[in-house]
């Protein structure tokens, strides 16, 4: 189909016809005859116009540029859009577990695709949580730190002049801008000021007196964190709310922390993508939908698709007009 007034934008709908949810295929279409706008240039547009909520940090589209991934997907019963002249793709619906398979997970033994699986899980929870939880031990719990490392950090503590969350704040926009500054730098160029910059940044930070050696241990290892992800757009949402879980870290402490952490699971509970809920098959739970979310099972034992058709047959049929009306409002 053709979308876009001005620019009649190539749009490629793909599904395999008998997997595939019949309600499924028939909403993405509804959607996307929805669409009233001039142009489509790349895909993230098309992202942005088809996807069920705006207003959530958390991705519920998935984009691929690799030919494999888009078709695993397929089998499994999800539908892909293809805009021309854009090298991703996009998979639809999407869950939260699906941005933690990578596709040399299927390319390797199961046994070290589900070490690699639980790394990233760990890589994740670092990013999103790791600064928070130094900021609320060090400015309020000092009873759970041992002994030895609480001296050591009270002695290197003693000559820095901020707040450990300034501090924190300080270190994780700086490590950002030098991430920014080395994507928009030539290829060459770009690699080098990001580590030779963070290096000398650093230790010139820490011998002037303006952070600790340990902060700077801890916003490199999330820096570090945040490239173990295979779905770099999940990677990029645990970026971004890193920030208010360091504010509410020191706020109230690991009190903070966990009151982040339930909002947070309460809102990707009410997440859905083209009706199928945004955490499963975690919550609702499945059991036999386990088989490839955490853990890959060998490839000699049956394999089962997510469960699309039970999600998609009450909740696409009711959500059908309320997209229909955030699409046109979005238009507007």
């Amino acid at each position: 189909m053709r979308v876009g007034k001005i620019s009649q934008t190539e749009i490629s709908l793909i599904y395999l016809k008998g997997i595939a949810e019949d309600r499924l295929v028939a909403e993405i279409k509804q959607r996307l005859n929805d669409i009233q706008i001039d142009a489509i240039l790349e895909s993230g547009n098309l992202e942005e116009l088809v996807q069920d909520e705006t207003f959530t940090p958390f991705p519920t589209v998935f984009n691929t540029e690799r030919p494999d991934v888009a078709v695993g997907n397929l089998l499994e019963g999800r539908i892909a859009l293809l805009v021309d002249g854009t090298p991703n793709t996009l998979i639809l619906p999407t869950t939260f577990s699906q941005f933690f398979k990578a596709a040399e997970d299927y390319y390797q033994r199961f046994d070290f695709a589900v070490f690699m699986r639980l790394i990233r899980y760990f890589s994740f929870f670092t990013l999103l949580l790791l600064p928070s939880i130094y900021i609320s031990v060090t400015a309020y719990h000092h009873e759970m730190i041992p002994t030895p490392l609480a001296i050591n950090l009270v002695a290197q503590r003693e000559g820095v002049p901020f707040p450990v969350v300034f501090e924190a704040l300080l270190m994780e926009v700086a490590f950002e801008t030098m991430r920014e500054a080395g994507t928009r730098m030539p290829r060459a160029v770009g690699q080098a000021v990001s580590i030779v910059g963070a290096v000398v940044l650093g230790q010139a930070a820490v011998e002037a007196g303006i952070v600790t050696a340990m902060m700077v241990i801890i916003v490199a290892f999330t820096g570090i964190a945040s490239f173990t992800m295979p779905g770099f757009t999940l990677a990029t949402s645990a970026r971004l709310i890193r920030f208010p879980m360091m504010l509410a870290a020191a706020t109230l402490g690991f009190y903070g922390v966990i009151m982040g952490v339930i909002l947070l699971v309460a809102h990707m509970s009410s997440l859905r993508s083209f009706g199928i809920p945004y955490l499963s098959p975690f919550a609702p739970f499945g059991f036999k939908h386990q088989k490839d979310t955490i853990w890959r099972i060998p490839f000699k034992k049956p394999t089962t698709r997510p469960d699309m058709k039970n999600s998609v047959h009450h909740d696409v049929s009711s959500s059908s007009s309320q997209s229909s009306q955030k699409i046109e409002s979005r238009n507007k």
